[in-house]
């Protein structure tokens, strides 16, 4: 760790000095050369912006990556249960639940394995369970998020062992008046009950925004009853005009009964998840960079009713330096250091810790306005299995105004967990990370001002993948290994449409081809999202079709194709009250999705049919 440390030390030290430098040249005038060298990286009002891909405010445009954005309009257009759900309709994304409350697991182009393959942040901080690495879905609420994007395919470079196959990033909220309230209520089908309460504010240097949420349901089939608290608390304060420190909390506590599988119901199994996070953020700005420093702590206690009980932390820290005080360059350097460990106070009892650190640099290059390059390295050390070095690269090319061309290679890897290296019997302390290489092209035009056109094709290699053998040494009979190598391959098509000022919509379409590894993963989906905003009216459907989907490997126990249709209906009473409408599953499909969960058997679930919540929204 000393070494660690130095290692550390000397990146962030390179990098101040490096900010400084500048390049000489002849009889220009600092004020315009300034002047021109940031007009490369401003971004247009008009623009959509991201900061996932990059950690740093980018025009999506301007991304070599597949980015996908969900605002705060769109979320409120969604009816969904947790930040999570709502990104089952969008490309490439699929999400594997067992019903509207619960777990909802997000699988990025086929990869996802329970979120320990893909990478949940929020506001650009890790939240995974200290164990076991996987996230506790239905943890992640709407209460606080103001958007959620979504990185598709690796960014270890940036986000480390646990970014195999993408980065969802949820961005909470900051109060944007001096007194502002939000107080939602829905009743409906299932005595499915959700109260939820907003309030922030600004009183001179200092923002806050709290939230509290409450959510209830007998559920749509018997034993799936759900319950669920959760707080959250921001606050922000602004010690000078470019200096920010804010501190951040949550906690969530939610019961969920699982039905089992539709061959195997089981009755009396629940599982209470409680979830707890904080951390303390220091941002500096100016003109030519930006730093930040986050200290952090997750941790959660789990209890299920087979007499699982564990707890579990991680303690992080994060640093980041960007500058652009190098002519036509965005220049990023960072660390991170975290500390795993938890506890199982039942079979098996023990308790397990291990640590990692990394490095990692960033560049981008504007040489000219049609050209955009990029590349990115990562240098991650852990305690138990050691180094592992990641690289990207990537280039945007803008053809013509309307026209734009990406391509972009990666290496993303993932860690090997605690529960896999010691704490069940097939547990293989020798284990070494997965990875995968994927190879990407996309493209984009713009038919004028009222149709977007995106696509993207890609191929994803990966090995060393851990997965469950016969032990060759007997006993245990089964151990983790790192065998298993795969190709996919995969499209994804979206029409953004703008028809009238009332009227708008998207419709995507996503091919993926896993070869023999089908098991739980769709080969095609489409995704159709229409929008009406009429005078105090608004109307929104959602609809997703699914196929070529199988229960199993090698295309084998295919489960039914199925269409669902969902809406919301909003209706402004008056300027500060709306009523709501939410009808999901609106033609009564039965449909069922393939899930595997700890503790419960893998199989197909049942999906809820016709659904309608009313409800009410009021802000002051």
């Amino acid at each position: 760790m000393k070494l660690r440390g130095l290692v550390l030390a000397a990146c962030m030290a390179l990098c101040m000095v490096v900010s400084g430098a500048t390049i000489k040249k002849k009889k220009k005038d600092p004020e315009k050369e300034k002047k021109d060298e940031n007009e490369y990286y401003r971004v247009k009002k008009s623009e959509e912006v991201v900061v996932t891909a990059t950690m740093t405010p980018k025009a999506l445009k301007d991304c070599s990556e597949t980015v996908s954005i969900i605002g705060r309009k769109e979320i409120d257009w969604i009816s969904a249960a947790n930040s999570l759900n709502i990104l089952d309709h969008f490309p490439g994304i699929f999400v594997n639940r067992t019903g509207d409350f619960g777990r909802a697991d997000v699988n990025i182009r086929g990869l996802g394995q329970t979120c320990q393959q893909i990478a949940v942040l929020v506001d650009g901080k890790p939240e995974k369970m200290g164990l076991f690495g996987c996230a506790v879905s239905h943890a992640f609420l709407l209460d606080n998020v103001d958007r959620i994007e979504v990185v598709k395919g690796p960014a270890s470079v940036l986000y480390g062992g646990e970014a195999l196959g993408g980065a969802v990033n949820l961005i909470t909220r900051m109060p944007e008046k001096n007194f502002e309230t939000d107080l939602t209520a829905f009743y409906g089908s299932y005595n499915t009950q959700h109260f939820n309460l907003k309030q922030g504010g600004i009183i001179d240097n200092l923002k806050y925004f709290f939230t509290f949420d409450r959510e209830k349901s007998d559920g749509h089939v018997e034993n799936s009853e759900y319950s669920g608290n959760s707080f959250s608390g921001k606050l922000a304060y602004d010690l000078s005009e470019n200096t920010t420190i804010s501190l951040q909390g949550r906690y969530f506590d939610g019961k969920k009964n699982e039905p089992g599988t539709i061959d195997a119901p089981i009755s009396g199994f629940w599982n209470d998840y409680r979830r707890g996070a904080v951390d303390l953020t220091a941002i500096r700005k100016w003109d030519t960079g930006e730093f930040s420093l986050k200290v952090y702590r997750n941790f959660g206690t789990h209890q299920f009713s087979d007499g699982w009980d564990s707890r579990d932390y991680t303690n992080g820290a994060m640093i980041r330096f960007t500058t652009r005080g190098i002519t036509r360059h965005e220049f990023t350097a960072g660390g991170d250091l975290r500390y795993f460990g938890g506890e199982s106070l039942n079979w098996p009892k023990g308790e397990w810790r291990k640590n990692d650190g990394s490095i990692f640099l960033n560049d981008e290059y504007i040489p000219d306005s049609h050209w955009i390059l990029s590349a990115g390295l990562r240098l991650q050390s852990d305690s138990l299995y050691g180094e592992e070095l990641c690289p990207r690269v990537g280039v945007v090319f803008q053809a013509t105004d309307a026209t734009r061309f990406r391509v972009s290679i990666s290496k993303g890897f993932r860690s090997p967990q605690l529960s896999e290296l010691y704490m069940f019997p097939p547990a293989n302390p020798d284990l070494k990370p997965e990875r995968v290489w994927n190879y990407e092209l996309g493209v984009e035009h713009d038919f004028g001002t009222r149709l977007i056109v995106k696509g993207s094709v890609f191929h994803m290699k990966g090995s060393n993948m851990i997965q469950t053998i016969v032990n060759p040494k007997g006993l245990p009979p089964y151990i983790f290994a790192n065998t298993g190598e795969f190709a996919f391959n995969g499209a994804e098509i979206e029409l953004e449409a703008h028809v009238t000022s009332f009227c708008s919509g998207n419709i995507g379409y996503t091919y993926l081809d896993t070869g023999d590894f089908t098991k739980g993963r769709p080969g095609q989906k489409i995704d159709l999202s229409l929008r009406f905003h009429v005078k105090n009216i608004l109307a929104a459907l959602q609809g997703q079709h699914v196929t070529d989907y199988f229960a199993a490997d090698f295309s084998q126990r295919r489960i039914p194709s199925y269409f669902i249709l969902n809406s919301r209906f909003v209706f402004a009473i008056f300027r500060d009250l709306d009523l709501l409408m939410d009808v999901n599953n609106l033609f009564n499909r039965y449909y069922c999705i393939y899930g595997e969960y700890s503790g419960l058997t893998a199989g197909l679930y049942q999906m809820p049919g016709r659904n309608i919540q009313f409800g009410i929204r009021f802000r002051p």
